[in-house]
C-alpha cells in the first residue's frame, strides 16, 4: 500500500489547497470546493463580467452550472496521513512547528510535554511545506488575486496590503482574529509589566520621602525643644515683663496662633474675566468662557489671577487657603506689579515684584523673579501663609493635623502688599483631573475662615 492516501495534484482544491468540501466540477474538468469557486466567480464577475478556471484560466460565458463531484464527495474526511505511522493512518492534527501531521496516538506528546504544548496545532493539512509562507512561517490561508499567489495573514498586512484577497479556508478569518488577539494580549502584558515597574519605583520613592519627612519632623521637634530651653534659660535673668514678652513671641513663631490672622476677601475689580467670585468674595472659580466684566486698569487680562481687596498692612499676617483642580498658585505681590498681558511681568512669582507657591497633587514649587525651587512634598490641598515683615520672611505651610513648613522666602517686603492667587495656572494636572472628574468648575481657590 502506498505511504500516502492521495495525490494532492489529483484531489486537493486548487484554491484552498485542502480536500474539497462539498466538491464540484466545472466544464474544464477541474474540481473545487463549492464555496471556494463560488466566492472566486462572485468577485471575478463583479470586476469584468467573465468567469474563468483559477487553475487553467479557461473562460466561460455565461456562468457555468456547478456539478457535484460524487467521487471526491465519497472520500473520507480525514484523508491526511500520520507522518509517524509506518502504515497509512489518518491524522487528527497538523503541527505548524514540527511541520508534520499526527494521528491520535502520536499526538499525545504535544498534550503532555511542556515544550510541545506551546506548538500551534491546526486541522489535518497535507503537504504542509508547500502551504507555509517562506518569509513569515505562517500557513498560507489567503489567495491574492492581484498577484495570483497564496499568502499568509501577515502578508495581507504588509507587502500585499490593499490587494484584493480572499480566504481559502472558512475558518481563516477566525484564526487570524485569534492570532491578532494573541499579539495584542502579549503586547498588553508587556505594557502592564512596564507600568508595574513604574508603580513599584514610585512606591519606593514615596516610602523614602515619608521616611525623610519623619526624620525632618523629629529634627524640627528637637530644635524647637532646644529653643524653648534656651529661652527659658535666658528668661531666668530677665524681669517678669521681659519673660512674658519672650514667651508671647515664642508662641507666635512656633504655633502661629490664628489670633494673629488676617481677614481677607477677594477684589472683584482685579479678577480675570474667566474667574467668578462667590461666598462673599472668598471663593474664585475658573470658568470655560469669559464673563462680561468691565475692562479696568487693575484687572488681570492674561493670567487667570485675582488679588485681595485689603492690603497686608500689619507687620505679621497669617491666612489659609484651600485649592482644587489641576493646579493653583498663591502668594503676595507688590501693588505696582503689572496686571496686563500674558508675559512674565504679570505672572505670580515670575517677576521681582511677587513671591508665590505653585501647587498640584503631584508637585510643588516656590517661585520668585522667574526662578523656581522644587519642593519634594505630597499632595497638600490646604496651605497656610505667614508674612513677618519684622523678621523679613514669607513662609508657606502645609496645613493638616499640624503645620509643616514647605518653603520660606527671605528678604524685604515693602508696602503696599496684597495676597494674590492664580487659579488653574499651577503645575501638574491636579487630583480631580487625574481621576477623570475635571469640569469647568473643578479649578478653584477658597480663603478659609480662621
Amino acid at each position: 500500500m502506498s505511504a500516502r492516501l492521495w495525490t494532492e495534484e489529483q484531489f486537493n482544491c486548487p484554491v484552498c489547497l485542502d480536500l474539497p468540501s462539498d466538491p464540484v466540477t466545472i466544464p474544464c474538468g477541474h474540481s473545487y470546493c463549492k464555496a471556494c469557486i463560488a466566492d472566486y466567480w462572485d468577485n471575478e464577475g463583479r470586476k469584468n463580467g467573465t468567469y474563468s478556471c483559477p487553475e487553467c484560466r479557461q473562460t466561460f460565458s455565461p456562468r457555468p452550472t456547478l456539478c457535484r463531484n460524487t467521487m471526491l464527495a465519497e472520500l473520507p474526511g480525514s484523508a491526511v496521513p500520520c507522518d509517524r505511522c509506518p502504515e497509512p493512518r489518518a491524522a487528527v492534527k497538523t503541527c505548524l512547528v514540527c511541520m508534520a501531521s499526527f494521528c491520535e496516538t502520536h499526538l499525545k506528546p504535544h498534550n503532555t510535554q511542556e515544550k510541545l504544548k506551546s506548538h500551534e496545532l491546526i486541522a489535518p493539512t497535507g503537504d504542509l511545506s508547500q502551504k507555509i509562507c517562506p518569509e513569515h512561517k505562517y500557513l498560507q490561508e489567503f489567495f491574492c488575486r492581484s498577484c495570483q499567489m497564496y499568502v499568509c495573514w501577515l502578508c495581507t498586512s504588509n507587502q500585499h496590503k490593499g490587494h484584493e484577497t480572499s480566504s481559502v479556508c472558512l475558518c481563516s478569518v477566525q484564526r487570524m482574529l485569534e492570532l491578532l488577539q494573541d499579539v495584542m494580549v502579549s503586547t498588553a502584558q508587556e505594557k502592564l509589566n512596564e507600568a508595574q515597574e513604574v508603580v513599584t519605583k514610585l512606591e519606593a520613592e514615596v516610602k523614602q520621602l515619608k521616611k525623610k519627612d519623619g526624620e525632618l519632623k523629629e529634627l524640627i521637634n528637637f530644635y524647637s525643644s532646644c529653643i524653648v530651653l534656651f529661652i527659658l534659660f535666658q528668661a531666668h535673668f530677665l524681669n517678669s515683663l521681659s519673660l512674658s514678652l519672650s514667651f508671647s513671641y515664642l508662641s507666635l513663631s512656633l504655633s502661629l496662633s490664628p489670633l494673629d490672622a488676617c481677614d481677607l476677601t477677594l477684589d472683584p475689580n482685579t479678577a480675570h474675566r474667566r474667574l467668578v467670585l462667590s461666598d462673599g468674595d472668598t471663593v474664585a472659580t475658573l470658568q470655560q468662557t469669559s464673563q462680561p466684566f468691565p475692562d479696568l486698569p487693575q484687572r488681570f487680562d492674561g493670567w487667570t489671577q485675582v488679588l485681595c481687596l485689603q492690603p497686608l498692612s500689619s507687620d505679621r499676617c497669617y491666612w489659609e487657603v484651600e485649592w482644587r483642580g489641576r493646579g493653583s498658585s498663591l502668594g503676595v505681590v507688590s501693588g505696582s506689579m503689572s496686571r496686563k498681558g500674558a508675559d512674565t511681568g504679570a505672572g505670580l512669582g515670575y517677576n521681582s515684584k511677587s513671591w508665590s507657591l505653585e501647587l498640584s497633587d503631584m508637585c510643588c514649587a516656590a517661585m520668585h523673579a522667574n526662578k523656581k525651587v522644587e519642593i519634594p512634598v505630597t499632595y497638600s490641598p490646604r496651605v497656610g501663609v505667614f508674612l513677618d515683615r519684622t523678621a523679613g520672611t514669607l513662609t508657606f505651610y502645609s496645613v493638616d493635623d499640624e503645620l509643616v513648613p514647605l518653603h520660606a522666602f527671605q528678604g524685604s517686603f515693602p508696602p503696599p502688599l496684597y495676597a494674590a492667587f492664580g487659579v488653574g495656572c499651577g503645575v501638574g494636572v491636579g487630583l480631580d483631573f487625574a481621576m477623570g472628574q475635571f469640569s469647568s468648575t473643578s479649578d478653584s481657590i477658597k480663603i478659609c475662615p480662621l
